[in-house]
């Protein structure tokens, strides 16, 4: 028996309570038992009911009259299309889901009670009670020709209208030559909760109306999540608003820090201090193509001719090593490693390094071809950039007045020949400033104290290299004198480094308090093991691994990495300044 009405109200089966909505009933019949003496008690009942999403109404079942596609003839083509890859899904897993869905496809309820959207093309007549369905808007009853007919107030379910998409926008059904050219289009990228929603409506539609697939692949993107790993919905109030991204950090920072983040798995997490991170970035972009415009003035060099610093040779293998990287990435939809891949060489290989390295050679003008790789490599970092941050990289490009006219129809950068061991010996050139910085940042030593480096070493490829490379060892690491020999002792008081092909000491008796820095080390020495046991006691306890979120335990094994890894530096830099 129904009891309710369109409105939600109670209808006549309801008897005294007929008109009244369901909360109105429930209160009123508890005050009749009350009246009629009969009431026993009122308590809570929880069980479960349906609400709706929006507004959080509980949602009463009603029975009622609907419109059904029959889909197994549908589906039936659209799965071998997915199980041959006609349609390629990246990644490939989501074709599981796809397939569990479509082998168990059901009849599809079509029609919905809204007042928004395309209207069921389903009339009434009013004469005779015909139902009439047709392509056109019928003037009169086929049967009893009277004029009296109306429209099914009903409109089509919005994934109906979604899924003809493809071809429903360039004129079909109409054989336009927007349709024959843009169908099948090559790609879609949506996210894979609507995988049977729209993905395989679209399939189904596309093959049973055009006969062909509408796309050759669908990219799946993950959901965007918070920092904790919960996705973004407005009702719980953890999005990120992109209007508010826009005006306090700009859209090309959102842009990396999405790509950065778009992995294939599930989800991708984004949080405020990822696109902070990123604005970093571009500001650092923006400060690095000021550094080579502020040198170059009004020039426009090529490249040399002749390349033959260890610099410029590095620079240039590692940006053509970079592009087969980022086209790779970009060519399998790892976008997330693209980027890296883009941030990794614009940050350290072209800032930290090779900037640093050519302000040396533009301070003391020694030649010209700096400022010919310099130029070139501004200009392939920025074709790099434009699919990842467009309006900073065009910004620039218009700056620079190359052609073409815009970065956004500019081919994408070709490789050039990578070679592995310019890359190897510039690893060895850093290995020794980043052991020299490491002596200075963690013995205190001022950063005005010039220092003394001596360098022991049986490879006389390095000893020649470091030995050309002088001067701007002294101005990477504040020295005065390097002194590089096969025989030469660490004097007492000196910070050692041992690297791979060499030993390195720095004198410190006279820049620093040696017993001061001693009693520090032992200090801070004991700190650390204190924080390693305790991370090993996480990390040996069974309760820990097994309750702990696997973020957590991950977490807890890099801190103790990093531990273990200080623990052993601090012991060295104590026991060389002990000797």
């Amino acid at each position: 028996i129904n009891i309710l009405n369109g409105d939600g109200t109670l209808n006549e089966n309801a008897d005294a309570y007929a008109g009244l909505t369901v909360e109105e009933a429930r209160t009123r019949m508890i005050e009749d038992l009350k009246t009629a003496l009969v009431l026993v008690k009122v308590e809570p009942y929880p069980h479960s009911i349906g609400h709706c999403q929006r507004c959080d109404t509980p949602v009463e079942p009603l029975i009622s009259n609907q419109w059904f596609v029959r889909m197994k003839e549908l589906a039936a083509p659209a799965i071998e299309a997915v199980h041959s890859d006609e349609v390629m899904f990246i990644p490939k897993r989501w074709k599981r889901l796809y397939f569990d869905w479509m082998e168990n496809i059901k009849d599809w309820c079509i029609s919905r009670q809204l007042w928004w959207g395309h209207q069921i093309p389903v009339w009434y007549c009013q004469a005779c009670g015909e139902t009439i369905v047709s392509r056109e808007d019928p003037a009169r009853c086929p049967v009893c020709r009277s004029a009296e007919i109306h429209q099914d107030s009903d409109v089509l379910d919005t994934w109906f209208s979604s899924a003809l998409f493809p071809f429903s926008v360039m004129g079909w059904p109409e054989e336009t030559a927007e349709l024959n050219y843009f169908y099948p289009t090559s790609l879609l990228i949506t996210g894979f909760d609507i995988i049977f929603f729209w993905v395989a409506r679209m399939i189904m539609m596309g093959i049973h109306f055009m006969g062909k697939v509408p796309f050759r692949q669908v990219y799946f993107t993950p959901l965007i999540e918070d920092e904790h790993g919960i996705k973004m919905s407005s009702s719980r109030g953890n999005i990120i608003d992109p209007l508010e991204v826009k005006d306090s950090y700009g859209m090309d920072a959102l842009r990396f820090t999405l790509a950065q983040s778009t992995s294939k798995g599930r989800g991708m997490r984004v949080a405020m201090r990822d696109i902070e991170s990123s604005r970093n970035f571009l500001n650092k972009i923006w400060n690095m193509a000021r550094f080579v415009l502020l040198n170059l003035g009004d020039e426009r060099p090529g490249l040399p001719a002749e390349i033959s610093e260890l610099e410029d040779r590095f620079i240039l293998s590692r940006l053509s090593r970079t592009i087969l990287t980022i086209r790779a990435n970009l060519d399998s939809y790892n976008f997330n490693l693209a980027s890296e891949s883009l941030y990794a060489f614009i940050w350290h290989d072209f800032c930290d390094w090779y900037l640093e390295l050519a302000k040396v050679r533009l301070a003391f003008k020694q030649d010209q071809a700096v400022k010919g790789i310099l130029y070139h490599v501004l200009k392939e970092i920025l074709k790099l950039l434009h699919p990842f941050v467009p309006f900073i990289s065009e910004e620039i490009w218009q700056i620079l007045g190359e052609e073409p006219v815009s970065l956004s129809i500019a081919a994408f950068p070709q490789p050039a020949t990578s070679d592995s061991q310019v890359e190897a010996k510039m690893a060895a050139f850093q290995e020794v400033v980043n052991a020299v910085r490491m002596i200075r940042a963690e013995l205190n030593v001022p950063q005005n104290a010039r220092l003394k480096v001596l360098v022991r070493t049986f490879n006389p490829e390095l000893s020649a290299l470091l030995a050309r490379k002088s001067q701007a060892l002294n101005a990477l690491v504040g020295a005065d004198e390097w002194q590089i020999k096969k025989d030469i002792s660490a004097p007492p008081g000196s910070a050692r480094q041992v690297l791979t092909d060499a030993e390195l000491f720095v004198p410190l008796t006279e820049l620093i308090d040696i017993n001061a820095e001693c009693s520090r080390l032992r200090k801070e020495l004991n700190q650390v093991k204190t924080e390693l046991a305790k991370a090993m006691r996480n990390l040996t306890n069974p309760s820990f691994l097994e309750q702990a979120p696997r973020e957590v335990v991950k977490k807890e094994h890099k801190k103790q990495e990093e531990l273990l890894a200080k623990q052993e530096r601090l012991q060295a830099n104590l026991t060389a300044l002990e000797e």
